[in-house]
C-alpha cells in the first residue's frame, strides 16, 4: 500500500502488533511498509492460521502468538503501531478489542484499521461480497461470530465510537480489474458449493441451494473482484 508508505515515510517505527493476524496477509504489508526494519507480532486466536503464518514468514524480525484481540498479553504502551485487518467483522466484542488496541499502544503511537467494505461495488466485486456474506450467513449458524460487511461509514463510526482519531483514511484495492481465469472462478465456485454443503440437512438449505447456479452465471459474466478495503490511520484521543 504506497499511502502507508507516505504515511509512514516520516516516522520512526520499531515495534507492531497486528490483530486478527490470520495467515499473515497484512503482516506481509506492513513489513514492506516498515522496510524489514520493525519487529512485528501478529496475533491470532487461530492456532490453524498461526501455522501457515509462520510457514509464510520465517523473517527474524516476525513472529506470531496464539492470543485473542480480547486480552492482549502485552504490557500498556509497549507498540508504535497497532493494526487489524479484514478483522472487525469477526470480532465479538469490537469496543474491548479496540480499548486492548489502545492500552498496549505507545503515547502519539498510531492505529491502522483495514476492513473490507460495503459501498459502491461493481457487479465482480458484488460477486466477492456474495460469497463474503454467505460465509458469514454458515458460520453464524455454526455459532462463529461473523458479520456482513460493514460500509465505510459504518466503519469511522465504530472507530470515532472508540475515541480514535482518524488521521487520514483511504480505500484501497487488493484486485486492480475484474479476474476471470478459469482456475479463480473455479475456485470461487467451489468455496460457494462448500459453503452450501454444510447446510445439507439443515432447513436453511432449501432456501440457499438456488444461489448455487445463480453465483456460477454471475461468475460467468461478472468475473470476480475483491472488494475495496477501507483503511484509516488513527490515534487515541486525548482523555483530556
Amino acid at each position: 500500500m504506497k499511502r502507508l508508505q507516505q504515511f509512514f515515510n516520516k516516522h520512526t517505527i520499531k515495534q507492531v502488533l497486528d490483530i486478527g493476524t490470520g495467515s499473515g496477509d497484512f503482516v506481509k504489508i506492513l513489513n514492506d511498509t516498515f522496510q524489514g526494519e520493525a519487529s512485528i507480532i501478529g496475533v491470532d486466536p487461530g492456532e490453524q492460521w498461526l501455522k501457515e503464518a509462520r510457514n509464510n514468514f520465517p523473517q527474524n524480525n516476525i513472529r506470531f502468538q496464539c492470543m485473542s484481540g480480547e486480552k492482549l498479553a502485552f504490557d500498556d504502551h509497549t507498540f508504535d503501531v497497532v493494526s487489524i485487518a479484514n478483522a472487525l467483522h469477526h470480532l465479538q466484542d469490537t469496543t474491548t478489542t479496540l480499548s486492548e488496541m489502545k492500552r498496549v499502544i505507545k503515547p502519539g503511537g498510531w492505529l491502522i484499521i483495514c476492513e473490507i467494505s460495503d459501498g459502491e461495488l461493481n457487479e465482480a466485486q458484488k460477486n466477492q461480497q456474495l460469497l463474503h456474506h454467505f460465509k458469514s450467513f454458515v458460520d453464524r449458524l455454526h455459532g462463529i461470530t461473523h458479520r456482513e460487511t460493514y460500509t465505510p461509514d459504518e466503519i469511522d463510526a465504530i472507530i470515532a465510537q472508540n475515541r480514535i482519531d482518524i488521521q487520514e483514511s483511504f480505500t484501497h484495492l487488493k484486485m486492480k480489474q475484474p479476474k476471470f481465469e478459469e482456475q479463480i472462478l473455479d475456485e470461487k465456485y467451489e468455496q460457494m458449493k462448500s459453503l452450501l454443503e454444510e447446510l445439507q440437512g439443515r432447513p436453511e438449505y432449501e432456501a440457499k441451494k438456488d444461489q448455487l447456479p445463480l453465483f456460477k452465471e454471475r461468475l460467468q459474466k461478472y468475473g470476480f473482484q475483491m472488494a475495496p478495503q477501507h483503511v484509516v490511520i488513527g490515534q487515541v484521543e486525548n482523555e483530556d
